[in-house]
């Protein structure tokens, strides 16, 4: 409810929230507000409730892995992770996590920290807690400036988010290479990031899976190994000699080995200048590196000699018919000048 300070009259009264959890009063006791919404974190999800006239803006549910996973329900019946703690606001997020009020033990799977848009109560991402309060009700969201925000784990760890630097490679091959043959240009893209160095870098997509891999032992391929890392877009450019610049395209890093390569044949000889350039994205800073490839001359292709065409010999039937015919008119010869000397 919300009351007019200069009257004390109730300036409007919200509709009821979710039921079971929610409208019964099970939630955080503390609530967020900002972007004119004021936002309060019950069992059943995180409600959103309009600074104005007090209608409900939207509600965020984080649904349960799999189920029997929680004894909480959203209003349909279907299982979700409760919120027991506060939140922090900042530059349009909603940042939460899941927790209870008297946690249980052991900690319930998929317990995750929650990063929710503002405008819509859509996720924008979350991911598996490193470990949280088991009793409390400040958040244990720590500072957000910068771009980073800290977390607190009663784990003993101080665990911060935020985009992590990245490193790219490149090589081409080292010998020269005659014109008209294909190269292979590869290379990597690698996290640098302090808490995971020289790890694969990959997409916003994969990021939870390949956090909640390295840092929370989760199986690679998700709880039901039916999910794929998916690696990063590498653009790759050739600049000769001349000053001539080849776009060679855009190929996508392993996510599983950070590699990537591309077969190129440079269209003439002379030096090329190879770059690949990794843009960078929410998750990563960009990187670029750069090669060198050395094009020859194709080898001159020898002139064939002509050779002079045999005259095809005569069949052997037309061999033996005109011997025949020769041996024919010696004999008649013969005879004939026997027959003048009688």
């Amino acid at each position: 409810m919300a009351w007019d300070l200069k009257t004390g009259n109730v300036a409007w009264k919200s509709p009821t929230m979710e039921s079971p959890w929610s409208a019964t009063g099970f939630g955080s006791y503390g609530v967020a507000s900002a972007y004119g919404l004021i936002f309060h974190n019950g069992y059943s999800g995180v409600t959103a409730i309009n600074w104005t006239d007090g209608k409900i803006a939207w509600v965020y549910h984080k649904y349960a892995l799999a189920p029997f996973e929680s004894p909480y329900t959203d209003v349909n019946g279907t299982e979700v992770y409760s919120f027991n703690s506060g939140g922090k606001i900042a530059d349009g997020v909603y940042y939460t996590y899941n927790c209870e009020h008297t946690t249980t033990f052991p900690r319930t799977r998929g317990w995750s920290i929650c990063a929710v848009n503002i405008t819509d109560g859509s996720e924008l991402w979350s991911l598996a807690l490193p470990g949280n309060a088991a009793f409390g009700n400040a958040p244990d969201i720590g500072a957000i400036a910068d771009g980073y925000m800290t977390m607190e784990s009663d784990l003993g760890w101080m665990v911060t988010y935020g985009i992590g630097k990245s490193s790219t490679t490149v090589t081409a091959p080292d010998t020269v290479v005659s014109q008209g043959a294909g190269v292979v240009i590869k290379g990597t893209v690698m996290d640098q990031s302090p808490a995971q160095p020289n790890t694969p870098c990959v997409s916003k997509e994969s990021m939870t899976l390949q956090m909640e891999y390295i840092h929370l032992q989760n199986p690679i391929g998700g709880i039901w190994n039916n999910e794929t890392i998916i690696g990063v877009p590498v653009t790759l450019t050739a600049m000769s000699s001349d000053g001539q610049s080849y776009n060679l395209g855009t190929v996508t890093s392993d996510g599983y080995y950070g590699t990537f390569s591309k077969t190129w044949t440079p269209p003439a000889a002379g030096d090329y200048k190879i770059i690949a350039s990794f843009a960078g994205d929410e998750s990563y800073g960009s990187s670029s590196a750069s090669t060198t490839l050395s094009i020859s001359e194709a080898p001159a292709t020898a002139t064939p000699i002509p050779t002079q065409q045999a005259q095809a010999l005569p069949p052997f039937d037309l061999y033996i018919a005109a011997s025949t015919i020769a041996i024919i008119i010696a004999i008649a010869l013969v005879g004939l000048l026997l027959s003048r000397k009688k």
